[in-house]
């Protein structure tokens, strides 16, 4: 009788593609069995992590389970309307069993996604029915979420009466002095679907938020932060500049620097250029040269030159702010400023800060610079070594360098330098320069550099015969 009784009720379950049907009037589908329900599926489609989770054994074969199951496997599959009609089934049939809750939840997420402005309302309904029937539904947090969604939906649709709510939910956040809870993340979730599509509406809400100063806030100011930057109104600029500037938390202080990176408006250059050369932590200062790098105007860029010739602030930050001119900016449009502070500098740390700049930039005379750099007996022997290295990794040609080893005669640091360029080098001639130091070289410790570098060179005979004349040579014999 049990098993009759089940195979009617599948019989009489099923969906119609037109939301408009009756939720009585459903075509018959096949049963699945219940037992097969992979895991893990459920994401692919967005679902929650649980909605493929397997039910326990001893429910296996209640109708309602049975139902429930079959309606979420249409949701993991993506048939998104016979879901939402099924599962209505199970909470409209079997109101009092324990998946009745759970399954106006994924009704109203069915809905959701379907997208209709009727389904919409629909779902709004479900996620109400569910608050007020079952009010320790396990789902019930993740619901406020979806509710928040589904309103931010309909608000971004015209739907005035959404608009409203989500407005004046927002705007308890910042008249309540207390912690939050989960409708104040149902609120911020509508918030920031509708904070580009009505900027005048919202902002004053995100700031009202930002005026806190209590603990419990924080993670709001932080989310609320993130919102005031996607909007696109000029006046954002100037909002993230005071939280950086009077924030109680460095958390949201740090935020509110770093989405002002995202502004790229000469307003924001200038907020974030008040931020470096105003006295503060090194780590704020650090984050104000982090975002200037990122914008492409004309006022960042000079901010971060005149930061690096300030001779109050320390060397570590001004070599910060000359690695920030080449991020981002692959063009080659500081070079020449570079090269003119270069000449300027007395420090070391900033010349060599300069050289690697100036490396990574693709302009054509980079090489032939740097190597000019290198050749220079007047600057420090580090900074020309660094020089070198970097010559040799911008695409010098090595027909430029092979004459290098024997010009630095003397200099046995750039010329243990140079062995390392040339065991860098994969050309032929680069192992025809180390043959030629290995077996002329004076300096021994040179010679033995040059043959450890030929030891690297894999599958060229002339180094495997020159390897093994060296160890046919009588003991003493250089």
């Amino acid at each position: 009788m049990r098993t009759l009784l089940l195979c009617t009720l599948i019989l009489a379950a099923g969906t119609h593609a037109d939301a408009q049907t009756p939720m009585n009037a459903m075509a018959p589908i096949v049963l699945l069995d219940p037992s097969a329900v992979p895991l893990g599926l459920g994401t692919a489609y967005g679902l929650p992590p649980d909605a493929r989770a397997p039910l326990p054994a001893s429910m296996r074969f209640d109708p309602p389970d049975s139902l429930y199951r079959i309606a979420r496997g249409a949701l993991t599959d993506g048939d998104f309307k016979k879901a939402a009609t099924l599962f209505a089934t199970v909470a409209e049939r079997y109101p009092d069993s324990e998946f009745a809750p759970d399954a106006l939840y994924y009704r109203a997420y069915a809905l959701y996604k379907s997208g209709s402005s009727r389904e919409l309302t629909d779902a709004i309904v479900a996620l109400d029915r569910q608050a007020t029937r079952y009010p320790k539904a396990g789902t019930l947090s993740d619901a406020k979420q979806l509710r928040g969604s589904i309103r931010s939906e309909q608000a971004k649709r015209g739907d005035g009466n959404a608009g409203l709510e989500i407005a004046s939910g927002g705007q308890s956040l910042g008249n309540q002095n207390r912690c939050p809870t989960d409708d104040d993340d149902m609120r911020l979730t509508a918030l920031a679907g509708i904070v580009q599509l009505d900027p005048d509406q919202v902002l004053p809400v995100l700031q009202k938020l930002l005026s806190r100063r209590d603990e419990c806030s924080v993670a709001l100011r932080k989310r609320a932060v993130y919102m005031v930057a996607q909007t696109k109104e000029e006046e954002r600029a100037e909002i993230l500049l005071n939280v950086a500037r009077t924030d109680p938390s460095v958390d949201v202080r740090r935020d509110a620097v770093q989405w002002l990176s995202s502004v790229n408006t000469d307003r924001a250059a200038k907020a974030l250029d008040s931020i470096l050369f105003s006295p503060g932590s090194a780590e704020m200062r650090e984050r104000a040269l982090s975002a200037l790098s990122q914008h492409k105007s004309p006022s960042a860029r000079e901010s971060l030159r005149r930061f690096a010739e300030l001779s109050t602030v320390s060397t570590d930050l001004r070599v910060r702010a000359i690695n920030a001119m080449s991020s981002g900016r692959k063009t080659g449009d500081e070079g020449e400023y570079l090269r003119a502070l270069f000449t300027r500098t007395a420090s070391p740390e900033i010349r060599e800060a300069i050289i690697q700049t100036v490396a990574n930039q693709k302009t054509p005379d980079r090489s032939t610079w740097l190597l000019g750099v290198a050749r220079d007996r007047n600057h420090e022997i580090e900074v020309r070594k660094k020089a070198l290295y970097h010559a040799a990794q911008s695409g010098v040609e090595i027909k430029d360098i092979l004459s290098l080893y024997d010009e630095f005669s003397g200099q046995k640091e750039m010329q243990d330098q140079m062995l390392y360029v040339y065991g860098q080098r994969r050309e032929t001639e680069a192992t025809d320069k180390l043959l030629q130091i290995a077996r002329t070289e004076k300096d021994p410790d040179l010679r033995r550099k040059a043959v450890s570098w030929l030891g690297q060179r894999k599958n060229d005979p002339r180094v495997t015969k020159f390897l093994l004349d060296l160890l046919d040579q009588p003991a003493g014999k250089p």
